[in-house]
């Protein structure tokens, strides 16, 4: 299966080449949690993997913009508190993305802004909203008072970096 991987991969070349100022990359494969935890665990592993070569490609092949560059990553969900019926065939329980607990993902940010080894939030200390990504890419580009002027964002929602 290329999937994700070719997905990096062009990411990559389209970084190299035209060296935008936004690049989203979205990795699907990630999203199999429904029906097989053990493939989900595997798609982010890989994922892991595909984001951590982006970040070197950018750092030791694209001079322009090593150095220069954020990287955001954020899951489009997190998973419901509670498995679904499916079992797989590692007897593990599969989990969908329908209750309050998928509202709550992670966010892992490396750049020249940000304080490397940093951690705010814990599973007992929930810090932010989903919704805070896109604010955060509005404060980078140097957009986020026309982002929050408009006011089409969730109740709360606010930079990333308002939270360092």
């Amino acid at each position: 299966e290329g999937g994700d991987s070719v997905t990096m991969g062009y990411a990559c070349e389209v970084l190299k080449w035209f060296k935008p100022a936004v690049l989203f990359v979205n990795l699907s494969g990630v999203d199999g949690c429904h029906s097989n935890f053990t493939s989900y665990l595997q798609a982010m592993h890989r994922a892991d993997h595909a984001v951590g070569h982006l970040w070197d490609f950018i750092q030791n092949e694209i001079p322009d913009m090593a150095g220069d560059t954020t990287l955001i990553v954020t899951p489009e969900c997190g998973r419901n508190d509670n498995p679904n019926n499916i079992i797989d065939e590692n007897n593990w329980r599969s989990y969908d993305h329908s209750d309050e607990n998928s509202l709550r993902v992670f966010s892992m940010m490396a750049g020249p802004d940000v304080p490397s080894n940093l951690i705010i939030g814990s599973e007992n200390n929930q810090i932010g909203q989903v919704t805070d990504t896109m604010m955060t890419v509005a404060d980078i580009l140097g957009v986020l008072p026309e982002v929050q002027a408009a006011g089409y964002t969730a109740s709360g929602t606010q930079s990333l970096f308002n939270h360092i």
